[in-house]
């Protein structure tokens, strides 16, 4: 194990050096003795809104699962039956289902104004919880993407104002290049699926 004064030491003799010389040395020594990231980790700050850009939610998924197993209440919003989910059942979790077939703990995809209630409620009564909206692609060809937008920027204000996280599932690919320059430009912390 290095020592901090063999650190300190190495660290001196590198800012001796001219500066293309010192850059290499001092990543370098970050290299070696730097605290290295885990692969597949990401942290995520509360208050934020984070998208995955995925076909599908598996991603969103298991993220959930992850925030859920910690202990955090979480709400998931999805076109996905909600038998489907390993998370089902799971005493922190709160699932709504994007379905035109009405029952409890269901929302019509165009129902704008019921989905921001609901993620509203939620927040209110789980400061620092953690949201999921999978299925905006549905809830854009049920309404459009400009109110669908305006949406996400409420939810965006209230999970920043509670401090809790908004995470967006979406395929980028589904919007024309216009709305995937304002959704971006909306929603700009991305999650990398390879990290």
């Amino acid at each position: 194990m290095v020592t901090v004064e063999e650190l300190i030491r190495e660290l001196r003799f590198a800012l001796k050096k001219d500066d293309a010389e010192l850059r290499r040395d001092i990543e370098r020594i970050v290299k070696k003795y730097g605290k290295k990231k885990k692969k597949g980790s990401f942290e995520m700050k509360a208050g934020e809104a984070y998208y995955i850009n995925e076909k599908n939610s598996k991603y969103a998924m298991k993220i959930f699962q992850q925030v859920l197993d910690r202990g955090l209440k979480g709400l998931y919003i999805t076109r996905m039956n909600p038998q489907s989910l390993k998370f089902v059942n799971h005493e922190n979790a709160k699932i709504i289902w994007l379905s035109s077939i009405r029952g409890k703990d269901r929302i019509s995809p165009g129902d704008l104004t019921k989905l921001h209630a609901t993620v509203v409620e939620f927040m209110n009564g789980n400061e620092k919880g953690f949201v999921v909206l999978d299925g905006i692609e549905t809830m854009i060809t049920n309404t459009d993407f400009i109110k669908v937008l305006h949406l996400l920027q409420k939810l965006r204000d209230v999970v920043s104002e509670k401090h809790g996280v908004l995470l967006i599932s979406i395929d980028l690919d589904t919007l024309n290049p216009q709305n995937r320059a304002l959704f971006k430009k909306e929603i700009v912390n991305e999650i990398p699926l390879k990290i």
